[in-house]
């Protein structure tokens, strides 16, 4: 009776408590969601000015959006002026007027803006209400493609202020994914049941108004490629496609790195087959979550990637696989070349290799991560040379060369003395003396002036009472002298230096500051 007694207390009490117990809080995902990127959006603005460039001068374009609406802003830092590129409110007008949709000057819907060819004016194009029909007519599972809305194309001179109807105007068609282009538009590069196939410039165009002309000519050039061994195009088709896009594979992306003059380009081909498999759950899959499955290397295990450097004639399709191979299970990687920064709004920007015509640049990393080497490819035989070898007893790190008149000297990241810092090397990979030194850390070459043999390039660390994670810019010569702070200020800071190394937009701020921006010359006077 007591044991009954004692077990009825002692479920009484537990239901008491149960009752006393708060009830679980439900997520509140509508309170979340007002802290979403697309609606943060919507309440905090521009915080960064991103320079655009001009090719022919030192002067830069850029928008800035706030509470008022968005503007935008022509520079010229040599004579410290700025204005804006366009009377808005005049222009709204004019918009209303051609497009026949009514337009205000705080919310402007320009769109692609290109700078013309003079750099005396900017083009732009404006999408308006008016459905459009489409030209393509083709009916795609059973369902017709639905219309678009017009276009407007516009072309503003700066000096005149003065707004044209580009009525004419056709604009360049996008480039697919799948086509890598070589330099001169002569040869287009893609993969097809993990092969190799190239296309003419003629036959290009035609893709790229109907990827499914049949009049397209295409070449193959490698027979060999299968599945984790491939040479790009690395995914299967989709099961449910139908039999007739089954029957012909899709173009997909190859990864290659072309050379300068078009006619050879680079790629690594990497054999996965040993490895095992892991899986993902792509749980948003409709109907229902489905099993992904892909090939990965886990620590310790004896599979690995085996990589093989290959080198292409364009014109014949030719390949020869460099002799490349130092270490057991290496990574290999090939440089590419660095992209200008007054190409950014290019509509088409070639991947080439870092280097020339007759030389290009890789590095090739031992499985265990403590030996490094930088290597030299000779395009016309194919004969690697190694410049510069890392050895360490933990993890190496490395970055991308730089390169000093086409490789007649190198710049090269390393922490050898335990600290990251810049050598300057001859072509042939001497020494010739370390360019930055002390207790601090080197990040990226951000330019290189050949001529004044000057160093730019960021670090941190370096100034005292500061949080040791800041970035700022620095210049330097060649031969170590001359280290100059190009932006100072206890902030983080990001940097854009035009091509000339002559001026930088610097962006700089702390998590408990407003963001700034401002303009310096290459001397760090703002």
């Amino acid at each position: 009776m007591k044991k009954l007694l004692c077990f009825s207390f002692f479920l009484l009490n537990v239901q008491l408590l149960m009752a006393q117990a708060p009830a679980a809080e439900k997520a509140n995902y509508q309170l979340a969601s007002k802290f979403s990127p697309k609606k943060l959006g919507k309440m905090v603005f521009s915080t960064s000015v991103s320079p655009h460039w001009f090719k022919k001068s030192d002067r830069f374009w850029y928008m800035y959006e706030t509470t008022s609406g968005r503007k935008w802003y022509l520079v010229n830092p040599a004579t410290r002026e700025k204005k804006e590129m366009f009377d808005l409110e005049k222009l709204a007008a004019q918009l209303t007027q051609i497009v026949k949709d009514p337009f205000d000057a705080q919310h402007l819907p320009i769109d692609s803006l290109r700078l013309t060819e003079s750099e005396n004016g900017m083009r732009f194009e404006i999408k308006s209400t008016i459905d459009e029909e489409r030209k393509d007519t083709t009916v795609r599972r059973g369902t017709p493609q639905p219309r678009g809305k017009k276009i407007f194309y516009f072309e503003y001179t700066f000096s005149t202020g003065q707004l044209q109807e580009l009525k004419e105007f056709k604009k360049p068609a996008r480039r697919p994914n799948w086509a890598s282009v070589s330099p001169d538009s002569s040869t287009i590069i893609f993969a097809r049941n993990y092969n190799l196939y190239k296309m003419d410039k003629a036959n290009y165009e035609k893709a790229l108004k109907n990827e499914s002309d049949s009049t397209i000519v295409e070449t193959q050039l490698t027979k060999d490629g299968i599945e984790f061994f491939a040479y790009g195009g690395g995914e299967k088709d989709d099961d449910n496609a139908s039999d007739s896009t089954k029957a012909k594979p899709k173009r997909r992306a190859a990864y290659v790195l072309w050379s300068p003059d078009s006619k050879k380009f680079a790629m690594v081909r990497s054999d996965t087959r040993k490895l095992k498999e892991m899986w993902v759950i792509n749980s948003v899959a409709d109907p229902r979550p489905t099993l992904k499955t892909y090939k990965y290397q886990l620590p310790g295990e004896k599979e690995a990637p085996d990589e093989f450097v290959l080198l292409f004639d364009a014109a014949t399709g030719n390949q020869q696989a460099l002799a490349v191979s130092a270490f057991k299970n290496q990574d290999v990687g090939i440089w590419s070349s660095n992209f200008k920064q007054n190409e950014r709004d290019d509509d088409w920007r070639p991947l080439t290799w870092l280097g020339t015509k007759d030389k290009f640049y890789l590095n090739r990393t031992s499985r265990d991560l403590k030996r490094i080497d930088v290597v030299s490819i000779d395009v016309a035989t194919g004969t690697p040379k190694v410049l510069i070898e890392e050895r360490m007893n933990t993890y190496v790190e490395i970055r991308k060369l730089g390169l000093v008149n086409d490789g007649k000297e190198l710049i090269q990241w390393s922490e050898r003395d335990g600290w990251g810092h810049f050598y300057l090397y001859d072509g042939n990979g001497t020494l010739k003396n370390q360019i930055t030194s002390g207790a601090f850390h080197c990040e990226d070459i951000v330019g290189i002036d050949e001529k004044k043999r000057v160093l730019y390039f960021s670090a941190n660390g370096r100034e005292g009472k500061e949080d040791p994670y800041y970035l700022h810019l620095y210049k330097i010569n060649f031969d170590g002298s001359g280290l100059t702070l190009l932006n100072a200020g206890d902030f983080d800071h990001n940097m854009s230096l035009n091509d000339n190394n002559t001026f930088f937009v610097d962006n700089y701020s702390r998590v408990n500051t407003v963001p700034k921006s401002a303009l310096y010359d290459a001397n760090g006077k703002k």
